[in-house]
């Protein structure tokens, strides 16, 4: 009997519902985790695996969530940019939450070697090796960040040399949200990453600091900074696609923190 396939929009829509990225889903396909055929003389449109789809999501949502470690229920926090010794430690975080979905440190690696200002971490104070959160934040030209959004390329197809940009000249930049994640039991814990975040870009004004910031709502955490920080959707572009732009009216007290901040240095 012939197994079922479906488009690439359905398999993404099930990924999404799981809480798994486009990107990952890409992957997959590439990794031949999900089988995918063509119609018969044509080099688009290609079909994908139903059951290969529902196994990895099925896998996903059934995965248990990391249990609080009893050493680090009160262990305090703190933020800084990620190391090269991290990145062991940055991938055990990845894993915690994602599983087998975690993506390849190599190609991120390329992303901190090209600008060590890319991504944000928290970590257990008294234990650097014990990774919390994190936030990958791309400074990329408008033009790249809109084919990111609606989809023509994907995070892991940027050049970091000629794509990500680096904090050399002055002015404003714009950043495109690659990743956010935090672990579930330190959720309480994300202002602080946030804060520490903008905190930096104040640190940076007048001479640099952040325009507009962008980001595809497709993970939970994801979500969660989308709604305390009050991005805005973008339906021209994509019904995932969300903005902040840090000049305008924000009810957020983190950015209206940061607003009042940039004032008091211009």
């Amino acid at each position: 009997m012939d197994e079922e396939m479906i488009t690439a929009e359905e398999g993404i829509e099930l990924y999404i519902k799981a809480g798994l990225s486009e990107n990952t889903f890409y992957r997959h396909a590439r990794e031949r985790r999900i089988r995918k055929s063509l119609p018969d003389d044509k080099e688009r449109g290609a079909l994908y695996n139903f059951n290969d789809i529902k196994k990895i999501t099925d896998e996903k949502q059934t995965r248990k969530k990391t249990k609080p470690d009893k050493l680090t229920v009160n262990a305090e926090g703190e933020t800084g940019w990620i190391k090269s010794s991290d990145m062991g430690y940055m991938y055990n975080l990845e894993y915690s939450v994602y599983g087998d979905e975690t993506g390849n440190p190599s190609i991120i690696r390329k992303w901190y070697e090209r600008n060590p200002h890319i991504c944000r971490v928290l970590y257990n104070k008294s234990d650097r090796r014990d990774f919390w959160g994190a936030i990958n934040m791309l400074p990329l030209e408008e033009e790249t960040i809109f084919k990111l959004l609606r989809g023509e390329i994907h995070d892991i197809d940027l050049d970091p040399q000629k794509d990500i940009l680096t904090f050399e000249q002055p002015g404003e930049y714009n950043f495109y949200v690659a990743s956010v994640i935090v672990r579930p039991d330190k959720k309480q814990y994300f202002p602080m990453l946030i804060n520490s975040l903008f905190d930096f870009w104040c640190e940076q004004a007048p001479t640099q600091t952040i325009r507009r910031i962008y980001g595809r709502v497709v993970t939970e955490d994801g979500e969660m900074m989308a709604r305390k920080l009050f991005f805005s959707p973008i339906w021209n572009i994509s019904e995932s696609a969300y903005v902040l732009d840090t000049n305008r009216p924000n009810p957020s007290r983190i950015i209206q923190g940061f607003q009042h901040c940039i004032k008091t240095r211009n």
